[in-house]
């Protein structure tokens, strides 16, 4: 279920009245939850802490929260609105706590799960521990079952093949697209893309700022190191 914002700009909610200690250092937490209904009961609970900062929307490029809360693996389009420089911790809020639903949150990227009906005192437990801790509470749980650890070290360890990691990150662009950035990779300024591909130099450009769109990166350099990093180039030694 893709998450749905009602604007692109942060949403601070207002928490509770209660003052903290001004030496203690308060914890912003992302709402990204797909289901409204438990979106609300998390938010209802986060409420009775002053410590915690909520925050719901798009992060924003520089901006930062340190932990956030997920009942699903972020997608691609997810990942690009977040746009963050440093993503913060996942907390995976499943159905239970059973073998499986530790599994389906680590394949998710999460560093800790907590069951959708926790109470406060869980909940604030499991944020704690992530905000505090410098490894994975998750990991940490799953190593102490052997059939976890076997089942988690079988699926990690599969083989993948190259087209298997390309389908992993959809490839947004269009086979022109495609075409110029990978001139761009190996180097070639606009003019002479064009003179390969048959277009005048703003009509590249033009191109060019479609695919920084489209990516979301910030340069050519950066859009060129993005798309073979996910494999969407040829290797710079093929040609």
């Amino acid at each position: 279920m893709a998450l749905k914002f009602d604007n692109t700009q942060p949403l601070l909610i207002p928490l509770t009245q209660d003052t903290i200690a001004q030496d203690v250092s308060r914890i912003t937490v992302h709402l990204a939850i797909s289901d409204v209904e438990l979106e609300n009961a998390m938010f209802s609970l986060l409420g009775r802490n002053a410590r915690f900062v909520v925050v719901k929307g798009s992060i924003g490029y520089a901006a930062e929260s340190d932990v956030r809360l997920v009942d699903a693996a972020p997608n691609v389009d997810q990942q690009r609105e977040f746009d963050e420089l440093t993503p913060p911790k996942l907390l995976f809020i499943g159905s239970n706590q059973s073998d499986e639903a530790m599994l389906v949150a680590a394949r998710a990227g999460a560093w800790a799960l907590v069951s959708e009906s926790a109470d406060l005192k869980d909940l604030d437990a499991a944020i704690y521990s992530l905000v505090e801790s410098t490894g994975s509470p998750l990991l940490r749980q799953i190593a102490l079952s052997e059939s976890k650890s076997k089942a988690l070290l079988q699926e990690i360890s599969k083989p993948q093949s190259d087209l298997s990691v390309r389908n992993a990150c959809p490839n947004p662009l269009s086979p022109r697209e495609i075409e110029i950035l990978d001139l761009i990779a190996r180097g070639e300024p606009s003019n002479s893309i064009g003179d390969v591909v048959g277009l005048a130099e703003q009509t590249v450009k033009n191109y060019v700022v479609r695919i920084l769109e489209k990516t979301r990166t910030h340069n050519r350099a950066h859009a060129a190191a993005l798309a073979a990093q996910r494999g969407w180039l040829l290797p710079l030694d093929s040609m």
